[in-house]
């Protein structure tokens, strides 16, 4: 439902682009078979562009790969937005929570999973409001066209010319639709009859009722919209301009022709679905006869169209990209983030995500070298002095900046904490751990992390009280061989397919190593991952390719909601 409600959203920004185009290049001209085209393409293109699928690789450091991720920031910002429509939509800035508190649903803290209190779906409503609309201007759709057929069957029909003409008793100005020209010869002299039938030959000729019902569809789809009502308009003036434009230049007199437009000027209106004679302002219609004809530079204006469909497209078409390669670290490179390798033996897992460099804001090693911040050696014990004079980059993205931790895999977790806990007091909070890609992954030849969000040092423990009171099942873990790793993965998968809600707990100590830490979050992050993935699978579902309201969801079935605690720290 709320995946349809950001098509209807797409597809409203898409229309709103081209008809902006269309009104500061196009509108003025005298180029009238283009500006109808335009206009048609538009319509179309706003319904069918959201619902492109594209997929390509790129290089995320060169101008097209930065210019999509841009696009992607843009599209998850009102993405995001129509989810929390969701009464039962949770956001989440990370799926992995450490030490954080588990509050009642409406009140938990920053970085930990909410539940939006209230049960009213706004989604829901909009969207039969919708369907609502959508069906009552359907039907008066077709209760126009059986107007149209009861015309037809009480009046009289005539050959004229190779054309159908209904002679029309009612007082109405004449008008065409398909292959029925529809006058009142009564009302009009013979000279006149002669023009107003060429004005709706050019109508017929150039099928612009096609133009009309293909319009009239879309709007329907797009009824809420007052663009698509607008854009419906100016492919009726554009049709009008062309008839008028070339009934002049069969050889009938302007001044007749203008006469007989204002003669025929009468308050009575036709049905909306047809050409009418009468149909446009007589100002504009005559203003328009008397202009010159636009030549060179309304077409070059016209190639101004192709500029349009090129940003429509990244905008707007369902794209998905990946990323083809990754700016590889080495010990020459001059780069901020250079990483001199001190013999770190980093730990290998299957829940690596290859990181995009330019996200990284600096680095830090520990192993029993020391601890280095950006290749410089510094104690441990005052790096969080160090962390605070440290200036931050000049980048308006830098809240969303990683510190990369590359630990060796000996390292006790004693000495792993007071490095988090130094960060935490910096409020630095996003962090990826080094860790190379289990070949089992796939990736080779990438610098790989496992991604986490340190809790905010106001963040406190839970209580079991807690927990219990909100039906909140609590499952432990513990480290003691990787064999008891696929032992308890098999047992948390029983477990959060048998709960609703769940917090994962696990349980360290100092002497733990940072291997043993690694594998041990690594094997939750890979048993909930695989459980989405199986969930995906038997709904059908592509995981590689889920849209953005799927990934939420699925991410609300089955949160990361892991919590660490140092059992040998209060």
């Amino acid at each position: 439902m709320t995946r349809f409600l950001i098509y209807l959203f797409e597809s409203g920004l898409c229309l709103t682009l081209f008809y902006s185009g269309y009104i500061l290049f196009f509108r003025k001209e005298t180029y009238f078979t283009f500006n109808r085209i335009y206009l048609m393409l538009s319509m179309i293109l706003a319904l069918l562009l959201p619902l492109t699928p594209v997929q390509f690789s790129v290089d995320n450091s060169d101008f097209l790969g930065i210019t999509l991720n841009r696009v992607s920031e843009f599209r998850n910002y009102y993405e995001e937005l129509i989810l929390m429509t969701e009464p039962a939509f949770r956001v989440a800035e990370s799926e992995v929570l450490n030490k954080n508190a588990i509050a009642p649903a409406t009140s938990m803290p920053e970085g930990t999973m909410g539940v939006v209190k209230s049960s009213f779906s706004w989604s829901s409503l909009i969207f039969y409001t919708y369907i609502i609309g959508l069906l009552f201007f359907a039907i008066r759709l077709l209760m126009l066209l059986f107007n149209l057929y009861l015309i037809i069957r009480r009046n009289k029909v005539v050959k004229y010319d190779g054309f159908s003409i209904v002679l029309i008793t009612e007082e109405s100005p004449s008008f065409s639709f398909l292959k029925w020209i529809f006058v009142n010869k009564k009302v009009l002299k013979a000279e006149e009859f002669e023009q107003v039938i060429a004005h709706e030959k050019v109508h017929v000729k150039h099928k612009h009722t096609v133009d009309l019902l293909l319009a009239h569809i879309i709007t329907i789809f797009q009824w809420f919209n007052p663009l698509t009502w607008r854009i419906q308009k100016s492919i009726k003036t554009c049709h009008e301009y062309i008839a008028d434009r070339q009934v002049i230049d069969q050889g009938h007199e302007l001044f007749d022709y203008q006469s007989l437009l204002l003669s025929q000027l009468i308050s009575i209106r036709s049905v909306e679905l047809v050409n009418n004679f009468n149909l446009l302002s007589i100002k504009k219609r005559i203003a328009m006869m008397n202009k010159i004809k636009s030549g060179l530079r309304a077409q070059l204006k016209a190639l101004l169209v192709f500029p349009l469909l090129i940003v429509a497209f990244f905008f707007f078409a369902n794209m998905t990209h990946r990323q083809e390669k990754i700016p590889a670290i080495t010990e020459s490179s001059d780069s901020a983030f250079a990483l001199e390798r001190q013999g770190i033996d980093i730990p290998v897992a299957k829940s690596v995500k290859v990181y995009d460099y330019t996200f990284v804001r600096f680095n830090i090693q520990l192993s029993d070298k020391g601890c280095f911040v950006k290749g410089q050696k510094t104690n441990i014990d005052k790096l969080g002095t160090k962390l605070a004079n440290m200036q931050a980059p000049a980048s308006k993205d830098v809240n969303k900046m990683s510190i990369l931790l590359e630990i060796d895999k000996a390292t006790r977790m004693k000495e792993v904490d007071k490095l988090k806990t130094a960060l935490r007091e910096n409020d630095l909070l996003k962090i990826g751990y080094l860790a190379k890609a289990d070949e089992s992954t796939g990736i080779e030849g990438s610098e790989t992390a496992l991604f986490n969000l340190l809790p905010s040092k106001e963040a406190k423990m839970f209580e079991s009280e807690d927990l219990d009171r909100q039906g909140i099942k609590l499952f432990k873990i513990k480290y003691s061989s990787s064999a008891s790793l696929k032992e308890t993965a098999k047992q948390l998968h029983k477990h959060v397919m048998a709960n609703k809600k769940y917090v994962m707990l696990y349980e360290y100590s100092n002497a733990t190593t940072y291997n043993e830490y690694i594998q041990t979050l690594d094997m939750v992050y890979s048993t909930i991952w695989n459980i989405r993935k199986e969930h995906a699978f038997f709904e059908g579902l592509n995981y590689d390719s889920l849209t953005k309201e799927q990934e939420i969801m699925l991410r609300k079935k089955f949160p990361l909601t892991l919590t660490m605690k140092n059992v040998d720290e209060e």
